[in-house]
């Protein structure tokens, strides 16, 4: 019997199928949950105050300009990118496949939680304390979660990450 070649595209769609049936477990759920959660955003919200009570008014301030402008450039590339490729989300690309959530948009690639992770790690690793380098475990099992909950392909993740992280040092080499 012969052997099929593995394609980037078999790969995907099969880590997916194997991902999203771990999550049918409650465990695997509450967690890909939680983390995925930890990403909608808040958290970007409050990090200028995060680094004022680490450091100093000036320092938060100058934090709450550089992830302006970081964010105002990834969200634009995001959705440009986004809307370029139109690559349909798990559910609608495999026959029978059902997320966990539904996601808010109908487009999967690139990962938006995910780049907006890994920008919010690079952002204050960059900018703060290279301790911060301990959050990309975060920013991965933010893309894990997305993946695990049905929502996007790893190749997906893959490309938010490297968006997030090419934004954060590019903006960080720009301000700092």
């Amino acid at each position: 019997m012969r052997s099929l070649p593995v394609t980037l595209k078999s790969l995907d769609v099969s880590l997916v199928l194997h991902m999203a049936e771990r999550a049918m477990r409650p465990a695997s759920r509450k967690r890909y949950l939680w983390l995925s959660k930890s990403a909608d955003g808040w958290l970007y919200l409050i990090s200028p105050l995060i680094v004022a009570l680490a450091g100093t008014g000036a320092a938060a301030v100058q934090f709450f300009y550089l992830c302006g402008t970081a964010y105002a450039v990834e969200r634009s590339l995001y959705w440009t990118i986004k809307n370029t490729t139109r690559r349909l989300r798990p559910p609608q690309a495999i026959p029978g496949m059902r997320s966990v959530i539904v996601a808010h948009d109908r487009f999967s690639l690139p990962s938006g939680h995910t780049s907006g992770a890994f920008l919010f790690i690079t952002l204050l690793s960059q900018a703060s304390s290279p301790l911060w380098l301990l959050g990309y475990f975060w920013a991965a099992g933010v893309g894990t979660s997305r993946v695990g909950l049905g929502v996007h392909f790893p190749t997906d993740v893959c490309a938010g990450a490297a968006l997030g992280t090419s934004v954060g040092l590019l903006i960080c080499g720009a301000f700092l």
